[in-house]
């Protein structure tokens, strides 16, 4: 049995930082909560990706990607990810 260990990613997705900045934005307008769902019919990326982005599960993103959640949050492309130095990844 081979056991292969997972390398911490020092880039992630921050599309749940995203989604509770709007969601904090829409509950002071009275409008209704972001969901996945909602963020997916409305860009066109696979509820399935963004369920692996806001969950931190994913290690790789397209550029079809980016596009298409720049575009539904009205944001350039650094704002989707941020960056965790290594040596606060091994803490």
């Amino acid at each position: 049995m081979t056991i292969t260990s997972v390398t911490p990613m020092a880039v992630k997705s921050a599309l749940r930082k995203l989604m509770a900045r709007e969601n904090m934005r829409r509950a002071e307008t009275g409008e209704p909560a972001l969901s996945q769902a909602l963020i997916a019919r409305e860009s066109g990326v696979p509820q399935s990706v963004i369920s692996t982005l806001s969950t931190g599960k994913s290690r790789r993103i397209d550029f079809d990607t980016i596009n298409k959640l720049c575009t539904f949050f009205r944001i350039p492309p650094g704002e989707l990810f941020e960056y965790i130095p290594d040596e606060e990844i091994v803490k």
